[in-house]
């Protein structure tokens, strides 16, 4: 009888860690297979099959408590990240109500007024460029010095650094016309093929003179708006073999008004 009584009162072995592994068709296999306690297996049958159901049903509980005391000791998915919340919430409340040295606030920018803009550099910072016919400090106003300075630009030639004479012709275009820098363009210039093929690499003006046309070559009077200037150049050839040559021609400079620029409008006869 007293082992007996012990049976009947035992309560529910919980399960260990091994169960953990278990699937719930073996649970319900386990429990299925599971034996009465020999005291509840010695009573008659009407008694035996109401304290075998007092007896599931004590253990259905005892499951149930087992169950339950585990998930309040293991946080479920949906309780960890409010935690995580309320452990930020009380950090962040604690720091604002504790500032000290190291978390102290970031002082409020400055209220800026608005200001001018800076002033451009001064032009002797900027680099100069290098000096050339077409840009000069002081461009040329007379017939003369615009005469020079197309004849100067248009002499001078490199081959070795340049295709065709369409380089020489856009270095004079700023004292040219339209009408005659597109006419140069155009024609084949006999200067430059012999420069080609004496393989020279530079040609550059050494002498410009300027003067006004002799009687004998029987061109228009002088106008305010157009005039004619004999010019002579003396260029100075480097390469496979260095020479002088001289070129004289004669050059139309006008203008479209009084008060306006001049420029090289015709180059007329070329000669050696």
């Amino acid at each position: 009888m007293p082992d007996h009584a012990r049976d009947h009162n035992s309560s529910t072995p919980e399960p260990t860690d091994t169960s953990a592994a278990r699937t719930t068709e073996q649970w319900r296999e386990l429990l299925r297979n599971q034996e009465l306690p020999e005291s509840v297996a010695e009573l008659p049958l009407l008694r035996r099959r109401r304290a075998r159901k007092a007896w599931k049903s004590a253990r259905r509980d005892a499951r149930a408590e087992w169950v339950k005391r585990e998930r309040r000791n293991v946080p479920t998915p949906v309780t960890v990240p409010i935690i995580a919340l309320l452990l930020a919430g009380l950090v962040a409340a604690g720091s604002w109500l504790s500032p000290d040295e190291d978390h102290n606030p970031a002082p409020a920018k400055p209220h800026r007024t608005p200001t001018a803009a800076p002033a451009p550099p001064a032009e002797d910072t900027v680099p100069a460029p290098t000096p050339t016919p077409s840009a000069t400090s002081k461009p040329p106003v007379s017939p003369d010095a615009v005469a020079k300075a197309f004849l100067t630009a248009y002499s001078t030639r490199s081959p070795e650094k340049e295709d065709n004479h369409v380089a020489a012709v856009d270095r004079a275009a700023p004292y040219a016309s339209r009408a005659l820098v597109s006419n140069l363009r155009r024609h084949e210039d006999r200067d430059w093929n012999k420069l080609v093929a004496t393989q020279a690499l530079t040609a550059t003006p050494s002498k410009v003179t300027v003067s006004v046309p002799s009687a004998s070559q029987q061109l228009p009077p002088d106008t305010s708006v157009r005039t004619y200037r004999q010019a002579s150049v003396r260029i100075d050839v480097k390469g496979t073999d260095d020479y002088s040559y001289t070129r004289h021609l004669t050059v139309e400079v006008s203008r479209a008004d009084v008060g306006q620029r001049w420029q090289v409008t015709r180059v007329l006869g070329i000669q050696e």
